[in-house]
């Protein structure tokens, strides 16, 4: 162990460092930056932000994810009313609304040294893997002056070199970086052989002024952005008049900005910017009830054991057993006992962190177990399925408690395996089935990136039932009655491949109620590092069939080996037991390797195979997953379909956001709210979208994720 980590436990987990300047402001394209044009500096780690602006026939919707400590990302979408453009017909339409995808990278190279003259630096990539309307690069620098003042400047090439521009000094090095595409194409592909390209570069910058008015930010930019094309349709009403722009910011609370601004010399615009951090919960944390105290046995505590060779005093030992942890917030699946050791298998019911429900459940086997026990086996058990058990000595946990440095020797002396698939015969086991559980909750639903609904939040409520029927075997119904703002019937999607995901939207619309999910499944252990499932029945919303998988996840490695293979049919729209209408099946599958580098909470997942549309390919996932449940991450996938048979966008690839909702309220719970941010729903590189993939199931019970989170084992 090195000493880092050894730091990092002793005081519980890595807290963020403690921001000694206010978090810069962002710009209209979502990013750090004045107001159109971009900064040098970075967002702290983690840093996620939404934001919507608006100025002339110009509209932009914005997510922006600090992803390490000096590279962030931002996904957009924007509107541009009146931009023209040739009907089907080759009739030019000046009215036609373009709305445009994009995605920045932007790299600080140089940290600013606030007590020097060293300023911020950082290389920007602006619509790299878009349709290339805002199509730039850019190398800006910052530098904070006087305290309250940050001047701007930078050099930009593409798009951000439309104003007073000079010779690209590239062109020094090569004439053929003085030719620059500008064909704006369907998107989705990296345009390497237009970085830093074109016969001209540009000079930007500006000034931010942090005012004595608490909150107040005052902006003004010289841009080096002509608009050219958005002034091209004749019906365009924005007109370019000046290169300087002008704004006002207010910072009501530190997650929430708006901005007014002078835009152009023509027109007025705003800004608006929700902002949250993952190492920053809204709502104070731990204020639930304290552990139960921990007290070492006496030198004389009685050695009895025959209350272990009785069985009606071990029953009646596990059912008070049950009753306390049930108190404490898991539930007593098996219990196991003789006089020297107790196993116990818990579901954690409340704790986000699996080390604190641990450490709970320790409490309490200290406090309840005869004093002839010396060893303590727990063993974590998620969606039925033992994952980890971890071994603790009774005398090392009696002398840790309360002492300094005890989250780090706690974790040394705590033995973790893979959990055996059962406890054996002779082992009591919760009465639990058949057992009914059932939900009922509304589901608010966000729709982007769609050309004819930018954004569309709908709402439905759902109604779930779970029947237990044996330990591992189950049955799930879940029915999705629409509710607010329902979708009609697209019509049939214009697609060269099967409809597996383009008609995605017939499967949406309507007021009927929506059969969603009917399975029976079956998920069990094969030995201590195996895990295998089994799903049958109406799969997801719009296939039904037979889906079995199998994964090999070691504890104590870091990577594991997944393979899964379904065969499937497409289900029918509008009967939610037919498979009539599309007469489509296909037998698909993906072996995949999942890794957890140890870098940032960076995870990553490698699959192949074959898709629902029966094309081949692969998808590489990378997540960044904080100790605290947040997680984002982004995706894509390519297969042997082609950029035109695929269309607009071509290949598939999105951003993955899962909140959990402890962030938010100030009592512990582990549901979590999942948002998807997509492309467009296309039918290449489409997966099948399982309830109970194994992975996400065992993956929080690994050495590794249990480590991260090893400081609330005392809490």
């Amino acid at each position: 162990m090195t000493m880092a980590s050894a730091t990092a436990l002793a005081v519980g987990q890595t807290a963020p460092a403690q921001e000694a300047r206010p978090r810069p402001s962002l710009n209209l394209y979502g990013t750090t930056g004045l107001i159109d044009m971009p900064s040098a500096q970075a967002q702290p780690d983690g840093q996620i932000s939404i934001s919507y602006s608006q100025f002339g026939e110009t509209s932009r919707r914005n997510f922006n994810f600090q992803i390490l400590p000096r590279l962030s990302g931002t996904l957009r979408y924007s509107t541009i009313k009146n931009w023209g453009q040739n009907d089907d017909n080759g009739v030019y339409d000046p009215t036609y609304d373009l709305y445009d995808r994009s995605f920045d990278l932007q790299l600080q190279i140089l940290d600013e040294d606030y007590d020097g003259w060293v300023p911020s630096l950082a290389l920007g990539f602006r619509d790299f893997l878009g349709t290339g309307v805002y199509s730039s690069e850019y190398l800006v620098a910052s530098k904070t002056v006087a305290e309250d003042f940050t001047l701007t400047a930078g050099i930009g090439w593409g798009r951000l070199s439309g104003v007073n521009g000079f010779k690209n000094p590239f062109c020094a090095i090569s004439s053929s970086f003085c030719d620059r595409e500008n064909d704006f194409g369907e998107g989705g592909k990296v345009a390497f052989g237009t970085f830093f390209h074109g016969e001209d570069s540009a000079l930007f910058g500006g000034v931010e002024w942090r005012t004595p008015i608490e909150n107040v930010t005052l902006k003004a930019e010289y841009s080096s952005d002509a608009y050219t094309r958005e002034q091209k349709s004749p019906a365009a009403t924005f007109e370019r008049k000046s290169p300087f722009n002008f704004g006002a910011e207010y910072r009501w609370r530190e997650g929430v900005t708006g901005g007014i601004y002078y835009m152009y010399g023509d027109t007025v615009g705003f800004n608006v910017s929700l902002s949250g951090n993952p190492n920053r919960p809204l709502a104070p944390q731990d204020l639930g009830t304290g552990p139960l105290p921990v007290n070492a046995r006496a030198m004389d505590a009685p050695q009895g054991t025959d209350w272990a060779t009785n069985p009606a005093a071990r029953d009646a030992l596990a059912a008070a057993l049950a009753e306390v942890l049930k108190a404490e917030g898991m539930r007593l699946e098996q219990f196991k006992a003789d006089p020297r050791a107790v196993d116990v298998v818990i579901t954690n019911l409340r704790f986000n962190e699996e080390p604190q429900a641990i450490g709970r459940t320790a409490r309490v086997l200290s406090a309840g177990m005869p004093a002839s026990v010396q060893t303590f086996r727990i063993t974590m058990m998620q969606d039925d399925l033992v994952t980890t058990t971890i071994t603790i000595d009774r005398s090392d946990f009696e002398s840790q408690v309360d002492r300094f440095g005890a989250t780090l020797e706690s974790w040394q002396t705590a033995v973790l395996e893979g959990a055996l698939p059962s406890l054996g015969r002779e082992a009591w086991v919760r009465d639990a089935y058949p057992s009914l559980d059932w939900n009922l909750v509304p589901a608010p639903y966000l729709v982007l990136l769609t050309p004819e609904d930018p954004i569309k939040l709908g709402v439905n409520i759902d109604l779930g039932f779970r029947l237990g029927i044996a330990p591992g075997l189950s049955a799930t119904a879940n029915i999705s009655q629409p509710f607010i703002n329902v979708p009609d019937d697209p019509g049939p999607s214009e697609t060269s491949l099967p409809p597996v995901r383009s008609d995605q939207g017939r499967y949406y619309s309507g007021y009927d109620p929506k059969l969603t999910q009917l399975t029976a499944d079956y998920l069990f252990k094969l030995n201590r590092d195996v895990y295998a499932r089994a799903t049958v029945g109406m799969i997801e919303r719009m296939f039904g069939g037979v889906s079995g998988e199998i994964l090999w996840k070691p504890v104590n490695q870091s990577w594991a080996l997944g393979a899964e293979l379904n065969y499937v049919k497409q289900r029918d729209f509008d009967d939610p037991f037919g498979f009539g209408y599309y007469d489509y099946d296909v037998v698909m599958g993906l072996g995949s390797l999942y890794w957890e580098t140890g870098f940032y909470g960076l995870e990553t997942q490698f699959s192949a195979g074959r898709y629902l549309a029966g094309d081949w390919g692969g998808t590489v996932n990378v997540t960044r997953r904080f100790a605290n449940g947040w997680a984002v991450g982004a995706y894509f996938t390519l297969t042997d379909v082609t950029s035109e048979d695929f269309g607009e966008g071509s290949f598939d690839k999105g951003v993955t956001l899962e909140i959990p909702f402890r962030w938010t309220v100030p009592f512990e719970t582990k549901t979590n709210n999942s948002i998807g941010l997509t492309s467009v729903s296309r039918d290449g590189g489409a997966n099948l979208m399982v309830s109970n993939r194994l992975y996400p199931i065992v993956r929080d019970y690994d050495r590794y994720h249990l480590k991260q989170s090893w400081g609330t084992f005392w809490q």
